[in-house]
């Protein structure tokens, strides 16, 4: 076994731990539900006066959209963590790919077992792992608010 065995998987572990922007699709994805849910809500207290709902759940609903604003800084912070993490391995698996070329010809003579388990591993495990993390955490905090606006929806609804 060579060390050129290992640029391909490599290459594709710095791929994606680059492309780390897939962390993102949460705020574009996971988000919609209560972003769609506060827009809904919004758009009742726009009728007439005489149709719009009660002064308190206006109240209700201010809170709420606080509770969210707070939360998306949080995910943000959040979000600037993994992003660090994954381009610090990124970069990590850049320079071994570096010394691949180099040592490319040469034959890994001793543990090649831990070597091929480290590079395999450190290209293919953090990004999913981080995406997977990342996405539960964040869904996790913001079910409630969902439950929240869900809730908040119904009763501005009620006649």
């Amino acid at each position: 076994m060579k060390y050129a065995d290992f640029s391909s998987v490599v290459q594709l572990g710095v791929g994606l731990h680059v492309g780390t922007a897939v962390l993102q699709l949460y705020g574009e994805l996971g988000l919609q539900p209560l972003n769609r849910a506060l827009a809904r809500i919004n758009s009742l207290f726009l009728a007439p006066e005489h149709e719009r709902p009660a002064k308190e759940l206006e109240d209700e609903l201010l809170s709420l959209e606080g509770k969210y604003e707070i939360f998306k800084i949080r995910l943000s912070k959040e979000f600037e963590k993994y992003i660090l993490g994954n381009s610090f391995v990124a970069i990590t698996l850049a320079v071994i790919l570096v010394v691949l070329a180099y040592k490319a010809d040469d034959p890994i003579s001793e543990g090649w077992e831990a070597i091929s388990l480290l590079f395999v591993g450190l290209s293919l495990l953090p990004a999913p792992v981080s995406l997977g993390v990342f996405w539960f955490d964040a869904d996790r905090q913001v079910k409630p608010l969902r439950e929240e606006a869900d809730a908040l929806e119904r009763k501005a609804q009620s006649p």
